[in-house]
């Protein structure tokens, strides 16, 4: 019953408060696109700043900074509030690509006496390398397993969770490619898989028949990213196949104007919206199948540029879920038992 950190193997029990999906170190810049005229272009090139925050409610992607978080002694500040606020432990699910860096996250946990899980595999389309057709999935599966045996990109520093795999709005071959991978190495090691889905798109039934018809295990399956657009019975369905389900956008109430033609698309659900459908889910008795996260991935998530941080959902979600009549040892199922259940690699 242990769980691979990236300064090595600790007891499931004893992980604590879990942030379960999380970045520490991102870069998104390459998948945001080009700016489609003149002043666009001119905010793209600005740093994040209060001058620019309300631009950024209505296009996180407006202001090209916002896409990478890559200051270490920030997110140091960052994660010493999270710990303060009772937190113990962040699963870091940043891939290949876009801003892996295991060394850091190393550091990261030693200095702040925190555990960090380190996520490992291919995140979407967009950001595949330039090879990604010639790899089989022989291969894709034999990389990640490579980062959990032995260590990532040729350090003695091991992955402990699959993921987040990316998937679109439909799921491209190369991304089929790599669940399939996963999902082979999911049967192998037991490790908990995460599954990156379009915010708007409900297609993780999809996700989950590709993933369980290669041999995953659905109890060890999570897809992410399904509270921004609820929809009560695509909760549901998904959760009677067994899986978890993440509410992972805490903190992140955007009105992502189709205008912009950026990487975000419509609107997001509010903080209150997401405790309310926890709560249902709970009262329906699927409970022990819900994760919650912040998936911090921009700096205006970040304390430091006006955003929650990672502590937000301990500092004030909790307290939000009380008064909506979620019960503390609930509580404690959400953020304790079920994250650590997940990771389990039953060995």
């Amino acid at each position: 019953m242990s769980v691979m950190t990236v300064t090595g193997k600790v007891n499931a029990d004893s992980l604590g408060w879990v942030l379960p999906h999380e970045h520490a170190f991102i870069d998104l810049r390459a998948l945001v696109p080009a700016p489609h005229n003149i002043s666009a272009k001119v905010l793209a090139r600005e740093n994040v700043s209060l001058a620019n925050s309300g631009a950024l409610r209505r296009n996180p992607y407006a202001v090209l900074d916002n896409a990478v978080i890559d200051d270490e002694a920030v997110i140091r500040e960052e994660l010493l509030a999270f710990k303060q606020a009772g937190g113990t432990t962040l699963v870091d699910l940043t891939l290949r690509e876009i801003g892996r860096d295991p060394a850091l996250l190393a550091r990261l946990s030693r200095t702040l006496d925190i555990r960090i899980v380190a996520g490992c595999g291919y995140y979407i389309k967009a950001t595949h390398p330039p090879d990604m057709d010639e790899k089989s999935v022989e291969s894709i599966a034999e990389e990640m397993l490579t980062d959990i045996r032995h260590g990532i990109d040729g350090t003695s520093i091991k992955a402990g969770v699959i993921g987040e795999i990316g998937t679109s709005e439909i799921i491209y071959p190369n991304e089929r490619k790599t669940l399939i991978a996963a999902a082979v190495v999911q049967r192998e090691t037991g490790l908990g898989l995460h599954v990156h889905t379009d915010l708007w798109a409900r297609n993780g039934s999809e996700v989950v028949r590709i993933l369980v018809g290669h041999g995953a295990d659905p109890g060890k399956i999570c897809i992410n990213h399904i509270d921004v657009d609820i929809r009560p019975d695509y909760l549901k369905e998904l959760l009677d196949q067994g899986v978890y389900i993440e509410f992972d956008n805490f903190g992140k109430e955007f009105y992502a104007d189709r205008r912009h033609r950026s990487v975000l698309k419509g609107l997001f659900a509010r903080d209150i919206e997401r405790v309310l459908a926890i709560k249902a889910l709970i009262d329906a008795g699927y409970g022990s199948s819900l994760l919650v996260s912040n998936d911090v991935c921009l700096k205006t998530c970040l304390h430091r540029y006006g955003g929650w941080g990672y502590d937000h959902v301990i500092t004030n979600i909790v307290p939000m879920m009380e008064d909506e009549g979620i019960t503390p040892e609930q509580i404690r199922m959400l953020f304790c038992d079920n994250p650590a259940a997940f990771l389990d690699d039953g060995k």
